[in-house]
């Protein structure tokens, strides 16, 4: 009798496996998105010191100079933000990263059982063919002794 064929199992397995690995793509692809959107909010800090400097150096009104801090406010509290999405998505790539882990252990764990049963079975096999040949023997033997 054959065994529980586990092909099934083991598609389903490896499907769960890609989703979980195109899900990890997915977070790393937005995780590079916020770093990247951090990256340029940082430059545009540093530009704009590098531009309040140089009015100062210049000479500028005032008004101008309180509208510089505004702004150099206003991306401090942009950078935060993106910081802590950062922090959050990356979180996230880990847990997905987690659940690539599980999901591969599991279908290697599936794939040895696969394995282990076909051997089983093969071994099943050649003991009922060996039977045989061994009845086939004793009738061919009873045979040529009548």
């Amino acid at each position: 009798m054959k065994p529980f064929t586990m092909h099934a199992v083991l598609n389903y397995r490896r499907q769960l496996e890609d989703a979980a690995r195109q899900a990890l793509h997915q977070a790393l692809e937005a995780e590079a998105r916020l770093q990247e959107a951090l990256l340029r909010t940082e430059k545009e800090l540093a530009d704009l010191h590098a531009d309040q400097r140089r009015d100062q150096e210049q000479g500028t009104t005032v008004d101008r100079l309180r509208l510089f801090a505004s702004r150099i406010d206003l991306v401090h509290e942009l950078i935060e933000s993106r910081r802590t999405e950062l922090a959050k998505q990356q979180a996230q790539v880990a847990k997905k990263r987690q659940v690539l882990v599980k999901r591969s252990k599991e279908r290697k764990i599936m794939e040895k059982l696969q394995e282990q049963q076909d051997a089983a079975y093969a071994k099943f096999l050649e003991k009922k063919e060996l039977a045989m040949l061994d009845e086939i023997a004793v009738l061919s033997h009873e045979r040529r002794q009548r």
